[in-house]
């Protein structure tokens, strides 16, 4: 009998395979499939498979980048509707797990190795502790995970996306009234985005130049554009403040992960003091964050590890 298993990690553009041994951390056979190639998730599943000429499985594992707690869900950002069963069914497996995408991340946590981690100050601990991800891309994910107490973790997905964005300065707020208007709440993915990013840069700019959220990227990282400079400078600001806020709220002790398509491209950026020093204010409390631990997780396909440790998990 096959101890074959997929894992497969689904976003709005791409959707991404593997296989692996049940047991087994160590991923194989890794396709990238354009999601306009395909009607439905269950297509794109079936020609993967069908390319490999796989057709049981032992098991399978799918993160989405959508709630999950529901029979029918539907993905974000594509017009995909599909059932934790439709999908089985599609892959062949006898057993089967659908997870939010940052759900996998976080079961991921423990088992992505460290040179595709960049550390950004804080001390790391041997023994296990509640660990936080979070990442700003087409809107922001987050999730937790927790050490329980006979061994194992727990994932915790939660929504710091659309809590409110940490403004602190007067110069903040003037930022959030032109993206939001005066006296609208701004919630954090309003900036802490791909869209945000663009929003915040057309906020900055006085005659805005770029036309994307990738050319103020671009631009800001190379430094040819005084106002997309600024804006990730804000950028990055919010985001250790956020990354402050939920490893206080949570008590991330084990350490804040970010995650997702944005953060690996500010790694070297976020090395700068600055930034590290918004991750610790906390007033009374700071000397407290000056333990915690800080990455950004640079492993292209974190995700396919958390789907096989929860495939592997009791």
């Amino acid at each position: 009998m096959t101890k074959l298993a997929l894992v497969g990690d689904i976003g709005g553009t791409n959707s991404r395979f593997g296989v692996l041994e049940l047991g087994s951390m160590a991923v194989r056979d890794v396709e990238v499939l354009k999601n306009d190639n395909f009607p439905g998730l269950e297509a794109a599943i079936s020609a993967y498979l069908g390319k490999r000429g796989i057709t049981e499985l032992a098991a399978a594992a799918v993160d989405v980048a959508a709630p999950v707690d529901r029979e029918q869900i539907t993905l974000t950002n594509r017009a995909w509707t599909f059932s934790a069963e439709s999908l089985r069914q599609a892959a062949h497996a006898r057993r089967f797990r659908l997870l939010n995408d940052f759900e996998a991340l976080a079961w991921s946590l423990p088992h992505i190795a460290a040179a595709d981690l960049v550390q950004l100050g804080g001390e790391v601990k041997a023994q296990p502790m509640t660990k936080v991800v979070l990442g700003p891309g087409t809107g922001l994910g987050m999730a937790t995970l927790a050490p329980l107490p006979g061994g194992g973790w727990m994932p915790i997905p939660g929504e710091g996306g659309h809590v409110t964005l940490p403004v602190k300065t007067a110069e903040e707020l003037a930022l959030k009234d032109k993206i939001m208007g005066k006296d609208k709440f701004a919630e954090v993915e309003d900036v802490l985005t791909g869209p945000g990013l663009f929003a915040l840069y057309k906020a900055v700019a006085a005659t805005p130049v770029q036309q994307s959220p990738e050319q103020v990227m671009k631009a800001g990282l190379a430094g040819t554009d005084p106002a997309a400079v600024k804006t990730l400078d804000h950028f990055m600001t919010f985001l250790m403040r956020l990354a402050g806020d939920m490893a206080m709220a949570l008590q991330a002790r084990g350490g804040v992960y970010l995650a997702g398509g944005i953060a690996p491209s500010l790694a070297e950026k976020l090395k700068a003091p600055q930034y590290r020093a918004v991750f610790e204010e906390k007033g009374r409390l700071s000397e407290v964050m000056k333990h915690m631990p800080l990455f950004v997780i640079t492993d292209p396909f974190p995700a396919f590890k958390g789907c096989a440790a929860a495939l592997n998990a009791p």
